[in-house]
């Protein structure tokens, strides 16, 4: 394993694309935006800024981490292509972390004993892409599509606990969810979350084969039929 403990994180997850630099624990720097349909613009630009203001070079890097998904096809594609990009030009090794831990871990500060943590990532409609948490992060069951209706997560459903829910799918389902203490939290799918899960990925050496790594998409791409006709 590398000296360094310099991580670059890549999350393209969703509509943010985020970048961040981290040294072991502690993040260095990050950059994102909102701007929709942005990410193959930004995305390497970001990456080199955020080098510059670290002062490091990709040789420095101990690992890349990438938010493998879910969420969007085309911006998972376009984290991906990037992440093993530098890390095949470079040598570096891949870290791949799923989307829904890494909201997860965005709300373990505000959780205490009992609570559920439920991250959302939007789906369309009233669908998305979720799991359930408890408060210290560990997963009590798989990610998996969920169309959310008074019955959703009905297994975790208790008048004395806390259900933190988080993400960009997240607020939608405010008026259909039963449960009786609900907390959303207003973050996002940022590189900032992947910090602590990363490094941990770093000292056990959990890294992800770069020649057969493809992002988790859990459904496939949503693809429309053109109506026109050409002949």
């Amino acid at each position: 394993m590398s000296k360094s403990n310099y991580i670059l994180h890549i999350n393209s997850t969703t509509g943010i694309c985020s970048v961040a630099i981290s040294d072991g624990d502690m993040l260095l720097t990050h950059k994102e935006t909102t701007e929709a349909n942005s990410h193959t613009e930004v995305i390497t630009v970001f990456i080199q800024e955020l080098m510059d203001l670290a002062k490091i070079g990709y040789k420095d890097l101990a690992a890349v981490s990438l938010a493998s998904g879910p969420g969007s096809y085309t911006s998972l594609r376009v984290g991906c292509s990037t992440a093993k990009g530098i890390c095949f030009a470079h040598d570096i090794p891949l870290i791949t972390i799923p989307s829904l831990d890494v909201l997860a871990s965005s709300c373990i500060t505000s959780a205490i004993e009992g609570d559920f943590i439920i991250p959302m990532v939007d789906a369309r409609r009233m669908e998305v892409y979720t799991a359930v948490y408890d408060y210290d992060g560990n997963k009590l069951d798989p990610d998996h599509a969920l169309v959310v209706d008074k019955a959703a997560y009905s297994d975790y459903v208790d008048m004395g606990i806390v259900h933190h829910i988080v993400g960009n799918g997240a607020e939608k389902t405010l008026d259909v969810l039963s449960q009786p203490k609900i907390l959303l939290h207003k973050h996002y799918s940022s590189a900032i979350h992947m910090v602590n899960l990363a490094y941990k990925a770093l000292l056990a050496e959990d890294f992800s084969d770069l020649g057969y790594y493809e992002p988790f998409y859990l459904k496939g791409a949503n693809v429309t039929k053109s109506n026109k006709k050409y002949f």
